[in-house]
């Protein structure tokens, strides 16, 4: 069995004060915060959801993104700090960048955050395939972009070398794991939250990955945990984290982390959701036979 503990959206978050840091698109950023947004955020949870992901004896862990809150050095340098002891070995950790890492054009052409979580991809550039395992691989993909809206694009370049990647199916590792930080659709409560910040080209992302096989889709971004398979694409289990840090009194987006067992052909997902007083465990999904058909027939 491999035991994946998948997070998102940690949005670590420092006020900004100087000038220089203030004249671009972290304006908007840092009167988010003001407004309330750093209520939302709880900072001072970060260690304990870091001590009890440990708790589960992971094989991997796997962030689909969203380290920070604008891409500011001190989020990135408090990020790494506190997600130290789950990243101890680069080969059993992935992350991948949300659009708050890329929040501005400075922190992209600087590499930001290249710098403090590169060592956790199979390559510099997107996309990559990293084995995690005999029989799984990760397929890493970035739509980040520094942009006033929240929606991201994934390049036609990229998608084509993405195809490339796995368009023999009969090499491709038998578990496929897709890391994006957009999600390709929502459950029907959370699709309004995804609709005016979606990936631009959905519907070619879509088109491709109807194609592939049956894969998992990491993904992060609307801050809910979920998993289930999207209209038309019935290969796919489409499973969010959610975010660990968010203070929701609503009930609809309860703060926590993804648990992924994958055991042979099967997937049992759980939820580990922070009630206010402690964590629980809430079952999500459990699928014995869902990678079956992604193995090559034999006689």
């Amino acid at each position: 069995m491999l035991r994946i503990v998948h997070l998102s959206d940690i949005h670590v978050w420092r006020y900004a004060y100087h000038p220089a840091r203030l004249a671009n698109k972290r304006f908007l950023g840092m009167l988010e915060l003001i407004k309330g947004r750093a209520r939302r955020f709880r900072l001072e949870r970060l260690d304990g959801v870091v001590e009890h992901a440990l708790t589960l004896n992971p094989d991997h862990v796997l962030i689909s993104g969203d380290l920070t809150t604008t891409a500011l050095t001190s989020e990135f340098v408090e990020a790494r700090r506190a997600l130290a002891p789950l990243l101890a070995v680069p080969e059993r950790a992935t992350v991948i960048p949300g659009n708050h890492d890329r929040y501005t054009s400075g922190s992209v052409r600087s590499r930001k955050f290249e710098a403090y979580f590169g060592a956790f991809a199979s390559a510099p550039a997107y996309p990559w395939l990293r084995s995690i395992g005999e029989e799984t691989a990760i397929l890493g993909l970035d739509p980040t972009r520094p942009h006033l809206s929240a929606r991201g694009y994934l390049p036609p370049e990229q998608l084509a070398r993405a195809r490339d990647l796995v368009a023999n199916l009969g090499e491709r590792p038998g578990r496929l794991i897709v890391a994006c930080h957009y999600p390709l659709a929502a459950p029907p409560v959370y699709v309004r939250q995804l609709a005016p910040k979606r990936l631009k080209n959905a519907p070619e992302v879509r088109d491709w990955v109807a194609g592939i096989g049956p894969h998992l889709f990491c993904c992060g971004h609307v801050h809910a945990a979920w998993a289930f398979t999207p209209p038309g694409l019935p290969n796919q289990l489409c499973l969010n984290a959610g975010a660990p840090l968010l203070r929701d009194p609503t009930g609809f987006h309860m703060p926590g982390f993804l648990q992924i067992d994958l055991d042979g052909d099967g997937v049992t997902v759980t939820h580990h959701a922070w009630t206010g007083d402690d964590w629980m465990a809430v079952p999500m999904l459990e699928n014995p036979t869902f990678f079956a058909t992604a193995r090559p027939a034999t006689d």
